[in-house]
């Protein structure tokens, strides 16, 4: 079954702003299903167009194999949304705003209670149950907006960025929770944290400027990255031995390295002009950096 078919999806919102650009990729598979691009890169748009809160300019986009321009309405009685920027109803306490929307979708009152209590608890809510979401803090109702949706028995989650503003102990909370609920349903979700989509991701899907510049499992990926070593240092660091690949990000400047061979000579220049470093193995995060660079330099 294809869950998530997109071909040749475009969108252009008003000023001729293009958000997609012909994007096509196949879902066939349950798991967790990873976006990642920088801010504006289309992102929260394909997200919209999946759930069925905005239209595409051209192109065919279909969930569950319902078209979302003409069977919208199916798609949404299947899926589960948790939107960017949303907020939980302040004056409702955590149990009323899960069950409530429990029962808004068609739940019984024992399925509805059920469901919430067990939520609640898997996401550290429990004992902040009764209190009304106004006295409980960002992350707490950030919590409360995954916990409503992941409640729901849909057939796909879609998540736009849902462990923004948690602590790392919380987002382990959801990503553990994550796990349990892909092993019978789709999740498609949106990071900023390259970590994030490493760990949970069964699929990687990579987004810059409304194209598709990689797609693939995190494994996948990692092999294509070019380089085994990298150094990190400030990016202010005017480097004179410039024979390899650098790249400035918006903290530190990057020094790619092929060869370990190649390490030794460049740690002892490094030494010997007092440059604090730190020398890394390469990850994920790093091919995504060279694939947005490469797709902008275009």
């Amino acid at each position: 079954m294809n869950y998530i078919l997109t071909k040749d999806v475009v969108k252009i919102y008003r000023g001729n702003v293009v958000a997609l650009n012909e994007v096509s990729f196949t879902i066939d598979k349950l798991g967790i299903i990873g976006l990642v691009g920088p801010n504006g890169a289309g992102k929260t748009t394909l997200i919209k167009i999946l759930t069925t809160l905005t239209r595409p300019t051209r192109g065919k986009a279909e969930v569950l194999e319902y078209d979302v321009i003409n069977d919208y309405e199916k798609i949404r009685r299947r899926i589960s949304l948790v939107p960017q920027d949303a907020s939980p109803e302040l004056y409702l306490t955590p149990y009323e705003h899960v069950y409530w929307y429990l029962r808004s979708r068609g739940l019984s009152r024992g399925d509805a209670e059920k469901l919430t209590k067990d939520v609640l608890e898997k996401l550290g809510l429990w004992d902040h149950r009764n209190k009304v979401c106004a006295k409980l803090s960002g992350g707490m109702r950030q919590r409360v907006l995954i916990a409503s949706a992941l409640a729901v028995p849909a057939d796909i989650y879609f998540l736009d960025e849902p462990t923004v503003g948690l602590d790392p102990l919380a987002r382990r909370d959801v990503w553990n929770v994550l796990r349990d609920v892909s092993r019978g349903s789709l999740i498609f979700l949106t990071t900023h944290y390259m970590e994030e989509a490493e760990a949970l991701s069964d699929l990687l899907i990579m987004i810059n400027r409304g194209r598709i510049i990689e797609i693939g499992s995190p494994k996948e990926l990692i092999r294509k990255v070019p380089y085994k070593y990298k150094i990190a240092l400030d990016k202010k660091i005017d480097l004179i031995k410039s024979s390899f690949k650098t790249v400035d990000t918006e903290k530190e400047k990057i020094i790619y390295v092929e060869n370990e061979n190649d390490l030794p000579d460049l740690l002892d220049y490094l030494l010997s002009q007092k440059i604090d470093f730190s020398l890394k193995t390469t990850t994920l995060e790093d091919l995504f950096i060279m694939k947005v660079r490469e797709s902008e330099s275009r």
